[in-house]
């Protein structure tokens, strides 16, 4: 969903325009082109001269072709449209937001990304809007994020009847005095999520399959083993139980563990308190190896410094000696 202004924006003086125009001029070309510079213009609200870079731009990238009636998106701009992964729609939310207008958009498989709320709600006022509430979908649950409050039943019946939500999901509402202000405040903190979030255990892997062997496996796991200070790290691949790694050496070539599970359940990065196996109750954070938007594999790290350490060293001396 990454859109970089730079790669739009070039060098030299700074651009009059952000990441949100860029997604606004796909979005208003999808809908009225062929429309001309001019239209184009007073539709994003800035001047022709940055409306004029934005198009060289997308000609270029070919995600628009100028025609003698205006501005089209090709087959090709359509698919990078698509690609941003965001919905967004004009709705009410009553006391939930701050202003009269609302817009929410959806953010697809990014909830493991939110922490409070707040750099999204700070990202829409820097745009413009009065603000913004972030709702995370958890466990089948939708909810505001670290918060023991839930929007109320008609709240969430609005928001399930604009959107199919799904599990990872993320909902940004914001608010201004003029729907325009709410949607560039919603859009471009839903933006700068995307921006941000695009790791390389989300951009996919050809290495690691779904039936990749714990043989397979041992030596990138005694490499992150190092990396994070000896801490114990587990991996394993979707259709195959995996090594586990305490002390500076493989304990276990037949492992999961069930943060691991759960990562590889909901395709995105688990971060909680084992709740049984071999490091109950103590904190673990689950990544997932992702391809094709599928979790092919997870690499657990157990933080050993937050839980009952003396209690964990001694599991692992012992298993050792055993």
């Amino acid at each position: 969903m990454a859109l970089r202004l730079n790669s739009y924006a070039g060098g030299g003086p700074t651009p009059k325009f952000s990441s949100y125009h860029i997604w606004k001029a796909f979005e208003i070309i999808s809908n009225k082109g062929p429309i001309g510079r001019k239209a184009l213009s007073k539709e994003l609200g800035v001047g022709e001269g940055s409306t004029r870079t934005v198009l060289d731009k997308l000609v270029k990238e070919g995600s628009v072709e100028n025609t003698r009636r205006g501005a089209i998106l090709t087959e090709s701009g359509k698919r990078r449209f698509g690609s941003f992964d965001i919905q967004v729609k004009r709705i009410r939310m009553g006391d939930l937001t701050l202003s009269a207008f609302d817009c929410a958009v959806l953010i697809k498989g990014m909830a493991h990304l939110i922490a409070l709320g707040c750099d999204q709600r700070d990202e829409a006022v820097r745009a413009g809007a009065a603000g913004a509430t972030t709702l995370v979908m958890r466990e089948g649950e939708l909810s505001f994020p670290e918060d023991p409050y839930n929007p109320t039943n008609d709240q969430r019946k609005s928001l399930f009847e604009a959107f199919e939500i799904e599990e990872n999901d993320v909902i940004i509402v914001g608010s201004g005095l003029s729907y325009e202000f709410a949607e560039k405040g919603a859009v471009s903190a839903a933006l700068a999520l995307g921006s941000d979030s695009e790791q390389c255990w989300q951009k996919g892997t050809q290495i690691i399959s779904r039936d990749t062997s714990p043989e397979e496996l041992k030596c990138l796991a005694l490499a992150i083993h190092e990396l994070v200070g000896r801490l114990p790290v587990s991996m394993r691949s979707r259709n195959q139980y995996g090594v586990r790694c305490e002390g500076g050496g493989i304990i276990d070539t037949d492992y999961t563990g069930p943060v691991m599970e759960e990562a590889l359940r909901r395709n995105c990065i688990v971060r909680k308190t084992a709740p049984h196996g071999a490091y109950a109750g103590v904190p673990v954070v689950a990544v997932p190896i992702m391809k094709d938007k599928e979790a092919v594999a997870v690499i657990g790290v157990v933080d050993i410094t937050k839980g009952p350490v003396f209690e964990i060293l001694h599991r692992i001396k012992r298993d050792r000696e055993e």
